[in-house]
């Protein structure tokens, strides 16, 4: 039988962890960012990786969605160095999409678009996979 008093010391430890990987806004699963073209404007939205599938809700909240790559930039600017951005080529699975309005089409945008986020992750420290 393992003590009391260690048990609870390995729990300390491990909230501390937590709040300390919470503090600095660093992501243990990396980032998930998609993006997808409306009336010749890309957009993007940059979330937090977990282990579940994110709703289009999330996706295409205003409150996470970036216009061109101006507005992905300062997304990315507040993300740590080192951190893993895996870019999304479509929607998770199961997503269901609305049946009006716009509907985002989640993709990867061409070449150079890609190559100048590429480029702009590099300067800024991050990993950025294409998935």
């Amino acid at each position: 039988m393992v003590p009391l008093k260690r048990i609870s010391i390995c729990l300390a430890a491990l909230f501390v962890a937590m709040g300390s990987s919470a503090q600095t806004g660093q992501s243990t699963k990396g980032y998930e960012l998609y993006s997808w073209k409306i009336k010749g404007h890309w957009y993007y939205s940059l979330l937090p990786g977990t282990n579940r599938s994110k709703t289009y809700e999330e996706i295409t909240s205003p409150s996470v969605v970036k216009k061109d790559a101006s507005g992905l930039k300062a997304e990315l600017e507040k993300i740590p160095k080192g951190e893993e951005v895996f870019w999304r080529s479509d929607a998770p699975p199961g997503v269901i999409k609305p049946g009006s309005g716009p509907i985002a089409e989640m993709k990867h945008p061409s070449r150079a678009r890609i190559k100048s986020i590429k480029a702009m992750c590099d300067r800024l420290g991050l990993k950025l996979k294409l998935t």
